[in-house]
């Protein structure tokens, strides 16, 4: 029963991760309408984000130090979320919340080819289908079949994000394993703070004169878009497996252009909403290969704090 319980808990905790990124794509459009850039947005979202899980450990005693042979690794994990959320914000900013969504879930397919080409992993035929479909969706989203539809710097900067959070789920496979889910979050964090302070400094990113309302909207992103949800996925990953929990997480899109349907008033052409659909069973497809191939994949083991 108890074992049964930690897996519901885990389905829940994805869950919960998957809603309140979705929502923050459109708390993230709503900042954007208001003229604030994209990059303004990463600096507030790393700086503000590293600094209040810092006092947050620091307060609790958390031992933040780890081995130095995973810094490398640890560094180039937070260099792929920067990008991958550099390039998904600024999706958003020129196209909708349901299209940057939607390209950023094609990550699946760069992990697949990735380890085809790398570890020269045999694709299969669900996986090659999946593929397939992934284009054929990511076709229609982008042209409603009828001509490009979505800003080609759009287009561009979504496969960015998807490559890059591809990357990071590459990377990312035996972080929490080594250091601790808390530990991999802080030095992801960080490295994304230092790295991003060179493009937009921090005094510029926090000086811009902004509304009480645009604060409030800055707090939300920092923590329900940033530390609340990457925390409840990985500790859904403690006890369900990494497949599971990507699947699970394929809510995201839904809640995200359902959110901005409701509050932003965004609509998709039929033929788009057709290749939304299509990603998000390519996606789902990449998953079911994966169990398959596996039959099924152990939780990760617990890790430290």
């Amino acid at each position: 029963m108890s074992a049964g319980r930690d897996r519901l808990g885990g389905y829940l905790a994805v869950m919960g991760a998957a809603t309140l990124w979705g929502i923050s794509g459109v708390v993230a459009k709503g900042l954007f309408n208001r003229q604030i850039e994209p990059w303004t947005l990463i600096e507030i979202r790393l700086t503000a984000g590293f600094l209040l899980l810092l006092a947050i450990l620091l307060a609790r005693r958390v031992r933040l130090r780890v081995p130095r042979e995973h810094l490398s690794r640890l560094i180039l994990l937070g260099l792929a979320m920067t990008f991958a959320q550099s390039a998904y914000y600024f999706t958003i900013s020129v196209t909708t919340v349901a299209t940057a969504l939607f390209l950023q879930y094609t990550a699946p397919v760069f992990v697949a080819l990735y380890g085809r080409a790398v570890d020269e992993e045999s694709l299969g035929w669900l996986k090659s289908g999946a593929i397939g479909l992934a284009v054929a969706g990511s076709y229609f989203l982008v042209t409603g079949g009828t001509g490009i539809r979505v800003h080609p710097l759009g287009i561009a900067s979504g496969i960015v994000s998807a490559i890059a959070f591809g990357i990071y789920a590459v990377l990312g496979r035996g972080r929490v394993r080594q250091v601790g889910s808390t530990a991999s979050l802080l030095y992801a964090l960080g490295t994304g703070a230092v790295f991003w302070s060179f493009i937009v400094p921090p005094w510029r990113a926090y000086l811009g004169g902004y509304a009480a309302e645009e604060w409030l909207l800055f707090a939300y992103i920092v923590v329900f878009a940033t530390l609340l949800p990457f925390g409840l996925f990985l500790r859904g990953l403690r006890s369900i497996s990494s497949s599971m929990a990507s699947l699970t997480a394929t809510l995201e899109p839904v809640v995200g252009g359902t959110a901005a349907f409701l509050v932003l008033g965004e609509v998709l052409a039929g033929a788009q909403i057709a290749g939304g659909l299509a990603i998000t069973a390519a996606v789902a497809l990449m998953q079911i290969a994966d169990l398959r191939a596996a039959r099924i994949e152990a939780p990760l083991p617990p890790a430290p704090n």
